[in-house]
Formats: structure tokens, sequence, C-alpha cells
């Protein structure tokens, strides 16, 4: 095949065509990767939906089902749920927000020593939700429960 001064100035011509929308495709694709990427939270701030504004159908909680144990609990919707004692009564439970005083991070409870840690910034609170180590000022936030039949709802 004879390729003529022409014919390799098309070739590079939709090369270099080629190139320009594959790198302007890529860019654009990065572009929007880094724009989600930095709006993001790299602390662990829980989201708005995670902030309890007032009791949801997500702060309830079928005791039939869960919750059996002492010691167990359920961390949802912005609240953390801890059987205390046997019995399906109000004393019997105890629930904190799940929202590190802070920061905002979301705080877990640790089964083991039955205590909440932050891994945000390392605050740690006692079971009674009583500030243990900062950086966070106060404890975390305490609800009141109510239960009907055997359903537990968190009043906030």
């Amino acid at each position: 095949m004879i390729v003529s001064t022409s014919n390799i100035y098309d070739i590079l011509m939709k090369r270099d065509e080629f190139l320009t929308t594959l790198t302007g495709s890529f860019s654009a694709v990065c572009l929007a990767c880094m724009t989600t990427a930095c709006s993001e939270d790299q602390m662990g701030a829980p989201s708005a939906m995670n902030t309890p504004a007032g009791a949801t159908s997500g702060s309830t909680i079928n005791l039939e089902t869960e919750l059996k144990a002492v010691n167990n609990f359920i961390a949802k919707n912005g609240f953390i749920v801890i059987r205390t004692a046997t019995g399906n009564t109000a004393a019997s439970f105890v629930a904190f927000s799940s929202v590190c005083p802070h920061a905002g991070a979301t705080v877990e409870y640790k089964e083991s020593s039955s205590s909440f840690l932050c891994a945000a910034h390392g605050s740690t609170f006692s079971s009674s939700g009583a500030l243990t180590q900062g950086p966070a000022t106060v404890g975390l936030t305490k609800y009141d429960v109510e239960i009907t039949g055997l359903i537990l709802r968190v009043k906030a």
C-alpha cells in the first residue's frame, strides 16, 4: 500500500480528533468523580436522614424479633437503642442519639465494653451516654422510649 503525504495528514487528523475526543470525555468523567468525592464528608458525618428530628416510622422496634437479649442493640435512623435488662418495659431500654456532639460524626456502640466510640475523632462515652474522653465536651443526647404491646418507639 502506498501512503501519500495527504493520506498521512488525514490519518493524523483522525487520530488527533480521536485523542481529543477521548481525553475530553476522560476529563469530564474525572471532573464528575472529583466533584462527587469533594462533596462527601470524609469525617463520617451523618446525613440529615440520620439526625433525629422527631419520632419517625424508622424509630420503632419490634421487640418480638429484635433486642431479645440484654446488651443487644440496634442503630438506625440516628438512634442507638440498647436493651439493659430483661422484660419489655421502658426501664429495660436506653436510647441515645448516634450523632457525636463534637462534630456530628456517627457514634458506634461497642457491645464488648458497653460503651460508645466516635471513630472520627476518638471521643468515647459510657453506657449511660456520659462523656469519658474528648474532644467532645458533652455526653450523648438521651431519649425516652415508650412501649406499646411489643413495639418500642423512641420519643425524640
